[in-house]
């Protein structure tokens, strides 16, 4: 494959075009982003996206792949993949691939048939199906798209971010500093690949869209809250969607409190009107999910109480748990496989907003004169990091986007009280000697346990950077106090801090390493047909194969169904993480399950009951006879040897199979509904003697009824908001 082509400038292309249209949008309806800062959002995101954008690479973590079969003779790229990205590969973009091939087929994204015995796909998260910002991406083929969609995430929380603060009264210097905080912060850029990352993109949309309809108040205004509200609950990750929709909560109760008596219903009821009708849009999409969830895996993983880490895992002390967001590197870096702090760098250091920035957070609380909302910002910021120090599960660790989000608040808040010289140098030079101190102690004291000297280069030189930002933030401050010149110069050191600390942490792959087809690939694809396949131990990660359109039996996903991964159970040997294992290959499960091929080490042998199929340096594939079909229609009275076939049979055939039942799936004998058999994990009924015709549909529940909800609300929306026509000329 050439290196690069003509063809390479199309994703830039696209995200010049979708910019440019945005732009216009907001100079004709709503604010207007100034040229110099446009220029500005444009040059940050050269050195984030051009690789992807107009070089020809993907934002892809392939590199990843390398290692284990049937990806041996792989090489490595320079630089390597990020080690933490794992879940782009096996994960994220194998379910954006599967909604992505339905709609193309013309079909609604309802069902994954590739991963597993099947599992929901719209309401799964991971696939994003509704999610405007990856939905945007799809004219270009998936690999393309990820550095769209990531360049479009940055670009809206940097124009939107900005456009939140000049309405919260901001001058533009500030606000460009907190929306480079934000735009540019550890939150976003470590999570970029995934749907967090949608959810916070999009916090500053919907904070700007409730400030314009308090502001403002017109139909445009409304019309743009619903569709921000559209789109956060259309994000992918209902954690985070959860935070950002209390976080605006609160900004609209203090919105409220500050108007007069007489206006507050006017604009309780306008804005509760618009987000009503963004969520009601958006029910096609969460009635399934909010159906399916309790089924899943994650929902059974939060039911149940959690051991406690070892202590070899991680650092569970309070400075563990609050201080990456100050020092990012002083644990190490997962970037490295070194890492002795909580849990990894995207979890513990995602809050992370620059030096500069939050020397700028801390010098809020010294203050008395507040800008609008800085009070829900601060109060804000110190339940998050309560709530961070107190946490034992990883989901309130997610809450690291709203301490992301409220220092670039507050930061930039600040910076606009300094630039109107309210600043006081003596309390300045105080908090930065105290921040100092603490950048020093974090970096000095918490050395890599039984290795002092591991990543010593790293965290040496991250403490030096950190002391230098801080140093120059605090001279800039000092002498720019009143100054307009003053607050630009500070955010080009917040974004050129936030790059030299983020820009690693999205490495481009070449496209040689665009999902390589070899021969045990190859193999697979040309003989996989309609059954399963599946491979044991770490060879070809679960989810993987259904980019090359095969089936796996295996699932990786925390959507996964429970009592799926309980039947595998037997032929699970271990779970790295949440990615399951296989071990036994001849344990009888795999042909019951419709598994014709299992991949393995090319080392190891196929067991005496398997034939070799194929065997090469990359792979070995192992071939299980006669594996059963997904759908089985068998007499009544046999007794075929499967554990899922109910016992007191009635007279009539027996539907069964191994499609996994989510509650979805209708049988119909001869045009009539049967019953599905109660309590069964896979789709099974009982026919009644004489059925000719069986036909098996999925409609998952709550789609139907949230089609009929998201229409009527874009009819009541239309309604109320579009202009009536203009009567004709007499």
């Amino acid at each position: 494959m050439p290196d690069w082509s003509p063809v390479d400038l199309l994703p830039g292309a696209w995200f010049g075009l979708l910019a440019f249209l945005l732009d216009r949008a907001l100079r004709r309806w709503y604010d207007a982003v100034p040229r110099w800062v446009l220029g500005a959002f444009l040059l940050i995101l050269v050195p984030l996206f051009a690789p992807v954008l107009v070089g020809g690479q993907t934002l892809l973590p392939l590199d990843g792949l390398r290692g284990e079969a049937p990806f041996k003779e792989l090489l490595p790229t320079d630089p390597h993949g990020n080690p933490l990205q794992g879940d782009l590969i096996q994960l994220v973009t194998p379910s954006l691939a599967a909604v992505r091939e339905q709609i193309g087929e013309g079909r609604w994204p309802l069902w994954n048939p590739r991963v597993g015995a099947g599992m929901p796909l719209l309401a799964d998260p991971q696939a994003q199906a509704a999610a405007p910002l990856v939905l945007l991406g799809y004219p270009l083929p998936v690999w393309r798209a990820a550095g769209v969609t990531a360049a479009l995430r940055v670009w809206f929380a940097l124009v939107f971010g900005f456009l939140l603060l000049r309405r919260q009264g901001l001058h533009r210097g500030p606000a460009l500093a907190g929306a480079f905080g934000f735009g540019l912060g550890g939150f976003l850029l470590l999570w970029l690949g995934w749907p967090l990352a949608n959810t916070a993109a999009l916090l500053p949309f919907l904070l700007y869209s409730l400030v314009r309809c308090d502001q403002v108040g017109g139909r445009r205004d409304h019309l743009l809250l619903a569709l921000a509200t559209f789109s956060v609950l259309a994000a992918g990750h209902p954690e985070t969607i959860a935070y950002a929709l209390a976080l605006a909560l609160a900004v609209l109760l203090d919105l409220v409190a500050r108007r007069p008596r007489g206006s507050r219903r006017a604009l309780l009821l306008g804005v509760g009107l618009a987000m009503t009708l963004g969520a009601a849009a958006s029910a096609p999409l969460l009635l399934p999910t909010f159906r399916y969830l309790p089924q899943t895996l994650r929902a059974a993983r939060l039911r149940e109480p959690q051991a406690p880490l070892p202590v070899s895992q991680g650092d569970h002390s309070l400075a563990a748990r609050l201080l990456p967001v100050a020092a990012p590197n002083a644990y190490g870096n997962s970037r490295f496989l070194y890492y002795w702090g909580r849990r990894n760098t995207n979890e513990d250091a995602s809050g992370f907003a620059g030096t500069a920035i939050l020397l700028l957070a801390l010098l809020a609380l010294t203050t008395r004169r507040r800008l609008p909302q800085e009070g829900v910002m601060l109060a804000a910021t110190g339940l998050a990091l309560l709530l961070l120090a107190l946490a034992a599960g990883p989901v309130p660790l997610r809450l690291a986007l709203i301490v992301n989000f409220t220092f670039a608040y507050l930061g930039a808040c600040s910076l606009e009280r300094w630039r109107s010289g309210e600043g006081r140098p003596r309390v300045l030079l105080l908090v930065a000697v105290a921040l100092a101190a603490l950048l020093v102690w974090a970096y000095l004291a918490h050395p890599a346990p039984g290795d002092p000297g591991r990543l010593a280069i790293l965290r040496f030189g991250w403490l030096r950077w950190q002391l230098r930002f801080l140093l120059a933030a605090t001279a800039l401050l000092l002498a720019g106090r009143g100054q307009r010149w003053m607050p630009p110069l500070v955010a080009v050191l917040v974004a050129c801090e936030l790059l030299l600390a983020h820009r690693p942490a999205n490495p481009p792959a070449p496209k040689r390493l665009l999902f390589p087809v070899n021969a045990a690939i190859q193999f697979l694809t040309d003989h996989l047909g309609r059954d399963r396949m599946a491979a044991l131990g770490a060879a070809f990660p679960p989810n993987l194969p259904s980019l090359y359109g095969l089936s796996d039996a295996r699932i990786y996903n925390p959507m996964a169904p429970r009592y799926y991964v309980e039947v595998m159970a037997p032929i699970t040997v271990r779970f790295r993480g949440e990615v399951p294992e296989l071990g036994p290959p001849g344990d009888p499960l795999y042909r019951r399950l419709g598994v014709r091929y299992l991949l393995i080490d090319p080392a190891e042998a196929c067991p005496p009951r398997l034939a070799t199929a194929f065997r090469d340096a990359t792979a070995a594939i192992c071939e299980i006879p006669d594996p059963l079909p997904r759908l089985l229609r068998v007499p009544g009275d046999s007794h075929l040897a499967i554990p899922f076939q109910p016992p007191s049979p009635v007279p009539g055939d027996f539907l069964l199979g191994s499609v996994y039942q989510d509650g979805g799936w209708r049988v119909l004998a001869d045009g009539r509904r049967i019953a599905p058999v109660p309590d069964s994990p896979f789709v099974a009924a009982w026919l009644p003697a004489g059925t000719s015709r069986v036909h098996v549909l999925y409609r998952p529940d709550g789609f139907l009824s949230g089609c009929l909800l998201a229409a009527l609300a874009v009819a009541l929306g239309t309604a109320r908001w579009c202009p009536p026509p203009r009567k004709p000329l007499e």
